[in-house]
């Protein structure tokens, strides 16, 4: 049986993401109990209404988003609607509005080269990495004999001309 393109999921504009701070560099313990509500970061804190892009941290199905700096290479992935919210062992996470749409798609066949920002296009036996691409690699594939589709992000104006 041949392969085909096939669409898995689409997911909604607003999602809940880790974010990507650097590692912790601190933690303030302030409380009888030995509670730890405040960390420090080695990078910069996400808060509400910062743009933020793709984190070249994120592990396989967990896309991790640092904030925008406007490097070249990077795209905005979305702005940070909430306050974040710290987890056990520092680590936070907070919902981004995505500026696109983020799908699952299936990959080509042992294919197992794809990292966080390569460029993905649709060929007739599935998703490859292309700089011709109209979508966004969200996190690295070790093998697609085991993990055999990707996370992938649309910016939403990609394709069009700014023209009416």
């Amino acid at each position: 049986m041949a392969d085909s393109i096939i669409l898995l999921e689409e997911r909604k504009e607003v999602t809940t993401f880790l974010l990507d701070e650097g590692e912790i560099t601190a933690t303030t313990v302030t409380t009888p109990t030995g509670e730890t509500p405040g960390y420090e970061y080695a990078g910069d804190k996400i808060k509400v209404d910062d743009a933020v892009t793709l984190s070249d941290n994120s592990d396989i199905g967990k896309p991790t988003v640092k904030k925008f700096s406007g490097d070249e290479g990077e795209i905005i992935l979305g702005i940070a609607v909430n306050d974040p919210v710290t987890m056990t062992g520092g680590r936070r996470k907070t919902a981004i509005l995505v500026l696109g749409h983020l799908f699952r798609l299936k990959l080509a066949s042992g294919l197992s080269d794809i990292a966080v920002n390569d460029r993905i296009a649709l060929t007739s036996t599935g998703a490859i990495q292309s700089d011709d691409g109209e979508y966004i690699a969200m996190h690295p594939v070790t093998s697609s004999d085991d993990y055999n589709y990707i996370e992938v992000f649309r910016p939403y104006d990609i394709g069009t001309t700014g023209e009416t």
